[in-house]
This record gives structure tokens, sequence and C-alpha cells, in this order.
């Protein structure tokens, strides 16, 4: 009895000596089958496909791009990034640059905004921002700035932001109190200011003794700005 007993306490003791050493080779085989992300950034897709083929590893080009920067056919980004744990047989995908873009920022300085927008249109360009000014040199609607400036390299479908001028700035006034003056009076003022006026006659039961000929209403009220081509409308009482 005491040598079966013996025979089970050996034969469990392999079994789990057994199934240690399967747990290690699998881990040690997983391991072995993860390698380390190169660095392909700058490289030549040539290289690249040479070196990601020595790692055990399929590369994917995700798109080609115009860069400025990063030469034609080079990487200029991949995911995963370098460093990272990938296993063999896993896809790297980068992306390679087209080389510098042929397509240049037009000259839009001095152009009427409409026909910039359609300059940028027919190049495949788009804008970005529009932002107005008042200016006293340049004509309303032309555009005075632009970025990136004219001859800048720029991708298909990029933007550009235009500075454009809303003309001179008008003079303002500040409305006068008019309230209770004589018409006559009333009138001589708006005009001593440059400005225009148009007066309405309005017969009301309730308007007080005396009031015939005076300002009961007045539009822009008291205080309020004015343009230059601004007209003051006044009500007269009668």
């Amino acid at each position: 009895m005491n040598r079966f007993i013996k025979g089970i306490g050996i034969f469990l003791t392999l079994i789990v000596v057994g199934v240690a050493s399967a747990v290690a080779v699998i881990a040690l085989l997983l391991r072995q089958e993860e390698v380390r992300v190169p660095d392909l950034t700058g490289q030549d897709i040539v290289t690249v496909i040479e070196v990601v083929g020595q790692q055990g590893l399929q590369l994917k080009v995700d798109r080609r791009e115009p860069s400025q920067t990063v030469p034609k056919d080079a990487v200029i980004s991949q995911i995963p990034p370098p460093g990272t744990g990938l296993k063999k047989g896993r896809a790297l995908r980068v992306v390679v640059s087209q080389g510098p873009s042929e397509l240049l920022a037009p000259r839009l300085v001095g152009e009427q905004y409409r026909r910039a927008e359609l300059l940028l249109r027919q190049g495949g360009l788009l804008v970005l921002d529009m932002a107005r000014v008042w200016s006293d040199t340049i004509e309303r609607d032309m555009v005075i700035a632009q970025d990136p400036p004219a001859g800048t390299p720029i991708e298909r479908g990029g933007r550009i932001s235009l500075l454009v001028s809303l003309g001179k700035k008008g003079r303002m006034y500040v409305t006068p109190k008019l309230l209770g003056k004589r018409a006559e009076e009333a009138v001589r003022l708006v005009d001593r200011m440059g400005l225009q006026h148009r007066v309405i006659s309005r017969t009301s039961a309730t308007s007080p003794p005396g009031s015939d000929r005076v300002i009961v209403s007045q539009r822009p009220n008291p205080g309020y700005p004015l343009a230059a081509d601004g007209v003051v409308e006044l009500v007269v009482g009668r």
C-alpha cells in the first residue's frame, strides 16, 4: 500500500514538472516571437522593406503625402512607434513622402475678395479664416494680407487665411438731444452737424398746450451713435 501511494506521488510530481516545463517553453516561444519595432522615419522605402522583412514583420503603406522636409519615397511616420513590442508576422504601417509639393500659394494681396476665393477654389485650396479690418488706403473687399505668403509651397486641399478691407471707417456722431426743441431749431442743429433729417408731423389729442412745432419724439434716441450718412427722424407735434 505504501509503495502504491509512493508511486502515485511520484506520478503527480512528474505531471506538475511537465506542466511547468510546458508553460516555460510556451512563454519562451512567445517572447521569441515578439520583436522591437525599429525606427523607420526618414529611411528610404526600399531599405525599410528589407529591415522589416529581417524582423519578421509585414509592411503596409497607409498613404503617400507631400512633404517639404522628408525626401521622396522616405518614411514620414509609422505605427506603432519605434521601440514598441510587436509579434512577428504583424503589420507595421507607414506614411511615405511624395517629396515637396509643386503647388505654390497664389498671390492674393490686391485682389478683390470674391476673385481671390475663386482662384483658391480653382487651385484646390480653401479659405481657412477671413478677417475684416477698416482701412483708409485699401478699398472695400480688397485683400490686404494672406497667410501663407504668395509662393509658399502648399499641399492641395491646404488652407489660406485672408485679411480683407472694410474700406474707410465712416465718421460717427453722437445723436444730440432734440426733444422739446422747436422744429426749426432742431433742424438747424442737425444740418450744422452735417447729418440728414426727416420731419414727421403728428397730431395727438394728448399733446400739451404750446407743443405746436415742437419735437415730441426722435430717432435715434439722444446719445446713440450715428454714422455720417445716417438720418435723424424728428416727430413734430401739432
